[in-house]
């Protein structure tokens, strides 16, 4: 069996993903829809912005993957249209991990080993892995672990609401719906922010997870405060307290705290964990699939094998087909595992499926179909996709 076509699409859908709880978008860019939220640095867009790929072989199987793309998804899609797609056509799609080693050393000596093109690579792989796995009339999940769980238990990421009594209002909300627990953004700055966490904890109870987010906003001075108060609350972790690339200042507030430090967002490769590992600056490890890919997850799983005390793998801006690859790659873990559900972006992401995935009781419903277990929507990705490209040695 051979690969023989490649699709590419830049989805961009008209909904809002809101991070901080708001309904505008401030700073917006002009003639862009890419904006920055008061607490954070980082460029957001008021779109639900994917890079999706779909691979087809002679045999007529198809598999669909996507590279979570919350900006400009043009960058990744761009050199699979340009690159990857091409060199994929008439390799066997079985290979999914010798495809992985052979894309990761087309660029590396220009420096070029993450970021766009490690989230290129991962739409491929999990593409790739969905073919697999319809080719072995296994669900992916399967393939990775004959012994994988059914379901995931989950924890809501983000309340995203305007004032602090409707988010300890929602809190309460998601648990008694039977998630697990919360996790809350948040750049405020302590004084403000140590005021709400007791409330917030209060209202999902001592016994739930409950983790906090400060997506890189703090400061030493500042993360130390609030990790103090999150030792005092019994936190789950502390994730992103510090610049993503301070290494070093991480590992000294992780001596200082109590609470573990959890890092896995930014970081998309064996390579990138390494220091982070070596230094003891984390204890919570979030590989994010559709940054990395199943074949690139479960490197950096095995590589953190005995050096970290959890995996816990990350999601963030995509649609089902990214939260479908997540969940069978968390199902296939050893042990038990917290897993991230965006609640605000689920019936969204569920669009671009013919049938959405499913939450029960505050767990996922992982599918006994073959491949990621998605009937993909292709006229509707079609439809809000503001580019495509299809690739194939047919002249």
């Amino acid at each position: 069996m051979k690969i023989t076509s490649v699709e590419v699409f830049v989805f961009k859908y008209d909904h809002h993903y809101r991070v901080g709880g708001h309904t505008d978008a401030p700073g917006r860019l002009p003639g862009t829809d890419y904006y920055f939220e008061p607490q954070w640095k980082q460029a957001y867009s008021r779109l639900t912005e994917s890079c999706m790929v779909k691979i087809t072989t002679n045999e007529g199987i198809s598999g669909w993957g996507e590279a979570q793309a919350p900006v400009v998804p043009e960058m990744a899609a761009t050199l699979i249209a340009k690159l990857f797609g091409p060199a994929l056509l008439n390799r066997d799609p079985e290979d999914a991990e010798s495809i992985y080693e052979l894309f990761y050393g087309f660029n590396k000596a220009r420096g070029h080993t993450a970021s766009f093109t490690i989230d290129a690579m991962a739409a491929i792989d999990i593409a790739l892995w969905d073919i697999k796995g319809k080719i072995a009339k296994k669900p992916v999940a399967k393939l990775l672990n004959p012994d994988a769980k059914s379901e995931l238990k989950l924890y809501v990421s983000g309340l995203r609401r305007a004032t602090h009594e409707e988010r300890v209002e929602l809190a309460s909300e998601i648990i008694s719906e039977g998630f697990g627990g919360v996790k809350i953004f948040s750049g405020k700055p302590p004084k403000e922010l140590l005021r709400e966490l007791p409330d917030l904890r209060n209202a999902v109870g001592g016994s739930a997870m409950f983790a906090f987010d400060a997506i890189g906003a703090y400061n030493f001075d500042d993360a130390l405060a609030v990790g103090l108060e999150l030792d005092k609350l019994n936190a789950t972790w502390f994730e992103a307290p510090l610049d993503p690339e301070d290494v070093g200042s991480h590992a000294k507030l992780a001596e200082k705290l109590n609470t573990p430090i959890a890092i896995g967002e930014t970081l998309r490769t064996v390579r990138e964990f390494e220091p982070w590992v070596e230094k003891e600056a984390l204890e919570v490890a979030q590989p994010d699939i559709v940054r990395c890919g199943i074949t690139g997850g479960g490197l950096i799983v095995e590589s953190l094998k005995h050096k970290v005390s959890v995996i816990a793998p990350h999601i963030g801006v995509c649609t089902a087909i990214g939260m479908a690859a997540t969940w069978h790659f968390a199902a296939g873990l050893q042990g038990e595992h917290w897993q991230e559900h965006q609640f605000d972006l689920f019936n969204t992401g569920n669009k671009v499926i013919e049938e959405p995935l499913g939450v029960r009781n505050g767990l996922a419903q992982i599918s006994t179909e073959p491949g990621l277990g998605i009937t993909v929507n292709e006229s509707f990705v079609r439809a809000h996709s503001t580019q495509a490209w299809f690739i194939s040695d047919h002249k």
